[in-house]
């Protein structure tokens, strides 16, 4: 019987040190993914003047403060709004892969 046992508990620390890599790669992927909308969204929704006609959209610069405003009507979905994330997010998993792997020291 003692063989049978050591069959069948050997491949759990493999399968829970595989969930856990799993879980901390989706977390990590996640953050990455959704802190770029986060600072995105706050910018846009902090308490500064708003633009002083309707109709308009305001859009952060690369500075802190700076805005432009410019008609609802130039501001639209793009084609590639379904493609950049995605591709955004293959990044990340390749790159938090690697990351693990350096990590671990594994080639």
């Amino acid at each position: 019987m003692d063989p049978f046992l050591r069959k069948i508990s050997a491949p759990w620390p493999i399968l829970i040190q595989a969930a856990t890599w799993t879980v901390l790669l989706m977390l990590t992927v996640g953050f990455a993914s959704f802190a770029p909308e986060m600072a995105f969204v706050s910018t846009l929704s902090s308490s500064s003047i708003p633009c002083a006609r309707d109709g308009l959209v305001r859009i952060p610069m690369d500075l802190p403060g700076e805005i432009v405003c410019v008609p609802s009507e130039m501001v639209k979905r793009s084609p590639f709004d379904l493609f950049v994330p995605t591709i955004f997010a293959g990044v990340m998993v390749a790159a938090s892969v690697s990351l693990i792997r350096s990590c671990l020291g594994i080639v």
